[in-house]
């Protein structure tokens, strides 16, 4: 009988990616949310946890360098801090809304 390791064998480890492919990656995520950034429209929801997923996956799938974890812990503060201030105008939006309905009504 013969053994060996058989193609579908998944092992039990994941081999992370080296830090200088997650460079690219890095600086595509900080583009992306400076542009939501500088927009900063309630109209156009950041889908927050898609890209909360996506800075996730860095920090698992690579071996980052010090400075790139930094980054990582950055744009995750960075997309908090934007989708708190879209929820907050959202809200505010929605309030305003609802006082024009009202006056309109009366």
């Amino acid at each position: 009988m013969k053994t060996g390791i058989d193609a579908t064998t998944v092992p039990v480890f994941r081999q992370r990616r080296p830090a200088q492919l997650a460079e690219r990656e890095l600086q595509h995520l900080e583009m992306i949310l400076a542009n939501f950034a500088e927009r900063n429209t309630a109209s156009e929801r950041l889908p927050a946890k898609y890209w909360d997923m996506r800075i996730a996956q860095l920090d698992a799938e690579y071996d980052l360098v010090p400075s790139q974890s930094q980054r990582v812990a950055s744009l995750q503060r960075k997309l908090a801090s934007l989708d708190s201030a879209l929820d907050s105008a959202s809200s505010a939006a929605d309030v305003q809304e609802g006082q024009q309905s009202r006056r309109a009504a009366a």
